[in-house]
């Protein structure tokens, strides 16, 4: 169902189907496709404190079909609360979906032992190389072995492999991939029975330094991937951004310690961003324009 409840606002799900929750903004790779080495520098650092995640969660009703989402632009494992959040998120809302990623190089057996008390909707493991050199060379940080050897170890862990609904190793299409990582990859997947996604390279907007999409369109139409219309995204001092692709914080659309979920979903600030992203008459954000994901207009 969606909304239309302001004159002139192009219509929107009644509820965010989707919401992203940064618990921690730390990560432990430096990958050289991602923002975060960059944007670690001037932005603030921190952990959610767990009465606002508490506070974000309760007003998630039932009724909504939210999928739940406890990561934003970082390594969710890094943060010492993650397992009570997961919890949390299980016993005030039981029929949410769950959604997870990690690097996996924190996934050890211990961690998996206690996300094996979690049901998962989606686990996604980012292994962006399936040889030594091809990870370090994308992923530099993370040590390729400690990774495999985790790697290894989840694909054969029954126990938690029952609570997850789907597995899937994500890749991405860059230049230092080579066709050995991707038929490894490939062949690992098949034999483990876990999905495989080999997905394009995304700037996001722009933020990774070392490499581009080279897109600017000069009007928008809309979004792909339909973001402004389904999901929110939160970052860990409890601000509302545009996406997951403003890693500079550069689109605020509220903050959750001040007013209530629905309230920002249905805010003026939020139908405004809406409305100029699918305009297709050049008023989208410059993130927008910059998006490879953005649908492009012609005006």
């Amino acid at each position: 169902m969606e909304n239309n409840n302001v004159s002139g606002t192009i219509a929107y799900e009644r509820y965010p189907r989707a919401i992203e929750i940064q618990t921690i903004s730390a990560c432990n790779a430096g990958c050289i496709i991602c923002p975060h080495p960059d944007v670690s520098r001037v932005l603030p650092v921190g952990t959610m404190s767990m009465e606002l995640f508490r506070r974000i969660v309760d007003q998630i009703e039932p009724s909504w079909g939210t999928r739940i989402i406890p990561y934003l632009n970082s390594e969710p494992l890094l943060d010492s609360l993650i397992f009570s959040r997961l919890r949390y998120v299980m016993e005030r809302c039981p029929d949410s979906d769950i959604e997870f990623s990690t690097n996996v190089s924190a996934l050890n057996p211990v961690v998996q032992d206690k996300l094996s008390e979690i049901r998962l909707k989606e686990l996604r493991l980012s292994v962006f190389g399936f040889t030594e050199k091809t990870h370090g060379s994308l992923m530099p940080g993370l040590q390729w072995h400690q990774v495999k050897r985790n790697l290894d170890h989840l694909v054969n862990n029954t126990r938690l492999r029952e609570h997850i609904g789907q597995l899937i190793l994500v890749m991405i299409d860059h230049s230092l991939v080579t066709e050995e990582d991707v038929r490894l990859a490939k062949e690992y997947c098949d034999y483990h029975s876990i999905s495989y996604n080999f997905w394009g390279f995304l700037d996001r907007g722009q933020n990774v330094m070392r490499f581009s999409n080279d897109v600017y369109n000069l009007a928008v139409s809309g979004c792909e991937q339909r973001r402004p219309l389904e999901r929110m995204h939160i970052t860990f001092t409890g601000k509302v951004i545009l996406c997951c692709q403003d890693w500079q914080w550069g689109n605020m659309i509220g903050d959750v310690k001040e007013n209530t979920l629905l309230d920002i979903w249905d805010s003026e600030v939020y139908n405004r961003y809406r409305n100029a992203i699918y305009s297709g008459r050049g008023a989208a954000p410059e993130l927008c324009k910059r998006c490879k994901l953005s649908l492009r207009a012609i005006i």
